[in-house]
């Protein structure tokens, strides 16, 4: 018995059908039968461990005669403040030597284990200024 424009018989379009019952089928008791899946759930917060934290520095007895490194962290606004202060200091302090220091690039945080210790040998005193 011939049915439709394709020419196909019926038979043909069964056989074609059920093939495709049997594949869909096998693959649904594959999917069942296959290994146990183990879901990571992520912490979408994005919450880190905070850094080691360091207690704060004593206070230094007299600025005469130290040098102080004021660091710029490279933000817009940070040498407006830094130039505003070390003239300041530089009136108030004469003996003070005053040096602008800057930081490599504003986006990067603490991650800079060659950059500090480097700062640390500029001068006695530090002003980080923050911009922005």
């Amino acid at each position: 018995m011939r049915c439709g424009a394709g020419g196909q018989t019926m038979t043909t379009k069964r056989s074609w059908f059920l093939t495709a019952a049997l594949l869909v089928s096998g693959l649904c008791l594959a999917a069942t039968a296959s290994a146990q899946v183990t879901l990571e759930v992520m912490n979408p917060r994005g919450e880190i461990p905070p850094p080691k934290t360091l207690g704060i520095s004593p206070r230094g007895s007299s600025l005469d005669g130290r040098k102080i490194v004021l660091i710029d962290n490279g933000k817009f606004g940070a040498s407006n403040f830094l130039d505003a202060l070390a003239e300041m200091l530089k009136q108030k302090y004469p003996t003070v030597t005053v040096v602008m220091y800057p930081k490599p690039a504003a986006q990067t945080i603490t991650d800079l284990p060659k950059w500090y210790p480097t700062v640390k040998q500029q001068g006695d005193l530090f002003v980080f200024g923050v911009g922005d």
